[in-house]
């Protein structure tokens, strides 16, 4: 296949360029050349590893020849899904990054477009001819990063140093090769932001993934040799029984990770290709979310704090690890701890509070859920906490408890505000109970937030406009590109995104008579509560999300 066009007329030297711009010195030449030869490199290569001119003098130096087409290479130029023909783990190998397609020609950026081998390698494997560019090699490994996603630096460095020794080394260092590696899994975890490590056992490798944002990324592969080894350092993070592999486990424990003080939360269990692990990674420095930095609408805001003032049951509704728990720290930090007895039952506690007791449910020695709110009830609050209803007898003592006169926050798992309350009442708590108790419902959920940096406004299109029918969309929204300031993903942290209501004495009436949850959202909607789509939508036009992280998150809300 043809690569790039041949050159018919005589270029000048690259070497009598550089002396003659005043780059390079005559013998300065004379010792590339020879270190040329004895590495077998080309000359450009061989000036850039002894340091004597830099990339951008050298990329200068090569246009002048007329050698090469030199590029300013940035992510926003580079189409993916060509960029993917070429494959991760060539593109890393060669160091080349595939830009485009046009009229059957694919634009490649390397760092020595000179490279007739790696050309026709190119050619090849894209199945096209090429146009050869250069740049800068820094970027064109950003941009690599970009669409495949960063190298595993730490955990790969330290399973590559011993990977193809492991039936040969004794158990002890293979145990201290696994600890570095796992070591460098956490820090790499930390970098990058990971809220929790999947360690998966497939047939031929050891997969590890990291959440990040709420997003599972495929991180690195380790060998299948190294589970036994791996898995037991895992077990040894969280406390637990390195020999029992029969069935699931779950501990804790605290550690410095790159500096930061870290709670880890390790669960292990029993699969058909071996233990798999999740580790759940808790910054203890992280700052809490006060009310005041709650994403929340005016209205909303102002129905929360009337839902919070006196007595009663206020519910946090959603699925797990979608800011439940956060959003009700921030309503307790509300109160003012000296004048009033806050107590939380948690499991686990997930931060610790100034002025604030908190109990940790411990199942194991019969510290249930019930038990604790219990026990919590007998220390006289003025506000409790519970962590998460997930039973009848945990769901009557908090509607008890609110009846009489305690301000109680609970988390439910539930579709939304409205299914909460059906969610109570299957639960067999009586609907007059439940009507008179409860004070309102917080409904949130997570999606990423666009990066300031790089984020972009493009047309909406009619695919999405007929998705969030009948709300009415802005011609333009903003969408994400991705930069170095979000490791080329194009968000940055998550906001949260709000359904509040307030029970008044149409929804009152509703519960009492146990009408289900389209009655509640219909009584809602007359009431004009801001929905969960409504409230993603005012934030993707404020530029903070974008429509399709709101759809993924309201798709049934």
């Amino acid at each position: 296949m043809p690569t790039s066009s041949p050159v018919t007329q005589k270029r000048p030297p690259l070497g009598e360029i550089l002396v003659r711009e005043g780059l390079l010195t005559i013998s300065e030449l004379s010792a590339a050349l020879a270190y040329k030869q004895e590495h077998g490199l080309k000359l450009g290569q061989a000036l850039v590893a002894l340091r004597l001119v830099s990339q951008a003098d050298l990329a200068r130096a090569l246009r002048e020849q007329g050698a090469v087409h030199c590029l300013h290479l940035t992510s926003e130029i580079v189409d993916a899904q060509i960029a993917r023909e070429l494959g991760a783990e060539r593109s890393r190998q060669m160091q080349a990054v595939a830009i485009n397609k046009i009229a059957g020609i694919v634009t490649v950026a390397l760092e020595d477009p000179t490279d007739g081998f790696a050309l026709d390698a190119l050619s090849f494997a894209l199945g096209a001819p090429i146009l050869a560019v250069h740049a800068d090699p820094e970027r064109i490994v950003r941009c690599i990063d970009h669409v495949f996603g960063p190298v595993p630096t730490q955990v790969a460095q330290a399973a590559a140093n011993v990977e193809a020794e492991v039936p040969a080394v004794p158990t002890e260092s293979l145990d201290r090769a696994a600890a570095r590696a796992l070591d460098g899994v956490m820090e790499d975890a930390l970098a990058a932001g990971a809220s929790d490590v999947h360690i998966e056992p497939r047939a031929a490798e050891i997969v590890v993934r990291f959440r990040v944002e709420g997003v599972l990324l495929n991180w690195t592969s380790i060998a299948r040799s190294w589970a036994q080894p791996l898995l037991a350092r895992v077990k040894l993070l969280g406390n637990l029984d390195v020999g029992e592999r029969r069935l699931p486990q779950e501990g804790k424990s605290r550690a410095e990770v790159r500096g930061t003080q870290v709670e880890l939360r390790v669960a292990t269990i029993p699969a058909v290709h071996g233990e798999g692990a999740v580790v759940r990674i808790l910054d203890c420095g992280r700052r809490l979310v006060d009310f005041a930095a709650l994403a929340l609408d005016e209205h909303q805001r102002a129905d929360l704090e009337r839902m919070t003032t006196g007595g009663g049951l206020v519910l946090a509704a959603g699925p797990l690890g979608q800011g439940r728990t956060s959003t009700l720290y921030a309503l307790l930090q509300r109160f003012d701890a000296v004048r009033k007895k806050l107590v939380t039952v948690e499991d686990p506690v997930e931060d610790r509070l100034d002025g604030v007791l908190q109990l940790e449910v411990n199942a194991r020695i019969g510290f249930d859920f019930p038990r604790a709110v219990r026990s919590a009830l007998a220390q006289d609050p003025d506000v409790l906490l519970i962590g998460e209803i997930r039973d009848r007898e945990t769901a009557e003592t908090a509607v008890h408890a609110a009846l009489s006169g305690k301000l109680v926050l609970a988390t439910l798992h539930a579709a939304g505000a409205a299914e909460s309350v059906t969610r109570l009442t299957d639960m067999g708590i009586e609907p007059y109970l439940l009507a008179d108790a409860l004070r309102g419902v917080v409904a949130p959920r997570l999606v990423r937030r666009l990066c300031p940096q790089c984020r972009a406004l493009e047309a909406t299109t009619a695919e999405q406009s007929a998705r969030f029918a009948p709300l009415v969309l802005p011609e333009r929204v903003h969408t994400a590109r991705g930069c170095e300031h979000c490791g080329y993903h194009g968000f940055r942290g998550r906001i949260a995104l709000y359904e509040v209501l307030a029970i008044d004495g149409p929804q009152w009436e509703a519960i009492r008579t146990n009408e289900p949850a389209h009655v509640l959202r219909g009584l809602s909607r007359a009431r004009g509560v801001t929905s969960l789509r409504e409230d993603g939508l005012a934030k993707v036009i404020a530029g903070e999300t974008t429509l399709d992280e709101v759809h993924a998150a309201t798709a049934r809300g």
